[in-house]
């Protein structure tokens, strides 16, 4: 049995929308996929987070220092 690998695609910004991008499609507040967040070993790690947007910035709760702009992200494989 084939199994279908997931899209992994770079998140974007689109400032005069001030919205979240991946893959064509808006990102919103509470939204949830896995990122590769950046680790200790200059790799990164594949971890789910959710989208948060406050004052006009998008952030990554508990992740407070890493933007999301940039992150390679997937499609929760459920």
């Amino acid at each position: 049995m084939n199994k279908t690998l997931p899209k992994v695609h770079q998140i974007g910004y689109e400032p005069e929308r001030d919205r979240l991008t991946w893959d064509g499609w808006d990102i919103h507040c509470g939204q949830s996929m896995d990122v590769l967040l950046p680790d200790q070993l200059g790799g990164g790690t594949w971890r789910t987070v959710s989208f948060e947007c406050n004052d006009g910035s998008w952030y990554i709760p508990n992740y407070p220092d890493i933007s999301p702009v940039g992150l390679w992200a997937k499609e929760i494989d459920r």
